[in-house]
């Protein structure tokens, strides 16, 4: 079935939906909705290992410099973006359009035989490895286009059933309209600070390439490519690739009188 059948739901699932909503309708900001949606989440169905990425797209979570996360993702995340985001099983054609058709996606939903071997991998050599066997994902709408993607994750492979994924999407439907509507956060800096040849590699560190890549594409030699990624990080005031990588896909405002006065606050949250 490519929606969660509503029709497996009874009252008691309804009513741990409406408990998930009701801590969560009242949220005055994005970075407060983080926060209480994983807390409802654990509280109410007992997630200990989720997390909260904002992002340009659902595909690029590794492009958060900040997510908020509980449990064992925070000793994780690093090998995530390092190695494993491309290849995330909720990423798969099959969990992609369960997410378009209900904004919620679980591994136990897909059909095995068809999880491709880089997505197998991911899940054998790093969801299973580090003691996780149930993977979740929800899709939430955020102000000005931009995904909240939840990662939720257990460590037994049935933990979750059709009733949950069935409320997940109601929470998700429903918790999208208050959230889209809550206020935009300003990029701390825009793009228009770099000369355009720093901004296309700018754009190519926006798209997960490295610096081998970008010299490939771009026919700059890679010591080159080294000093333009110093020079980014510098003008822009990102701390790192990764954070740079957050600012060069979302979308641009141009604000000439405080553009080269603004940097990127980021709080370190786990």
């Amino acid at each position: 079935m490519a929606v969660p059948a509503r029709s497996t739901m009874r009252a008691r699932d309804y009513d741990r939906a409406i408990a998930v909503l009701d801590r969560c309708v009242d949220v005055e900001s994005v970075e407060c909705l983080q926060q209480e949606l994983l807390e409802a989440l654990g509280s109410v169905y007992g997630c200990r290992h989720t997390a909260f990425f904002r992002t340009a797209a659902f595909t690029r979570t590794f492009a958060d410099p900040d997510p908020v996360m509980n449990g064992r993702i925070p000793g994780i995340i690093d090998e995530y973006r390092e190695r494993w985001f491309g290849h995330d099983v909720m990423f798969t054609r099959e969990s992609m359009d369960r997410i378009r058709d209900s904004g919620v996606s679980a591994l136990i939903q897909l059909e095995p035989r068809r999880i491709p071997d880089a997505a197998r991998a991911y899940l054998d050599h790093f969801v299973f490895r580090r003691g996780l066997h149930s993977v979740c994902a929800l899709d939430l709408d955020l102000p000005e286009g931009s995904r909240g993607v939840v990662g939720i994750f257990h460590e037994g492979a049935d933990e979750l059933a059709a009733a949950d994924l069935a409320g997940f999407s109601v929470i998700v439907r429903q918790l999208s309209a208050v959230s889209r509507r809550l206020p935009a956060a300003p990029p701390a800096v825009t793009l228009d600070v770099l000369t355009p040849r720093l901004r296309e590699v700018a754009a190519l560190v926006g798209e997960g390439a490295t610096n081998a890549a970008i010299a490939r594409r771009t026919g700059l030699t890679l010591d080159t490519v080294k000093k333009y990624v110093s020079q980014i990080l510098e003008r822009t005031g990102c701390a790192n690739r990764t954070e740079l990588a957050l600012l060069a896909v979302r979308p641009q405002r141009r604000d000439d009188s405080t553009a080269t006065g603004r940097h990127s606050q980021a709080t370190g949250r786990q």
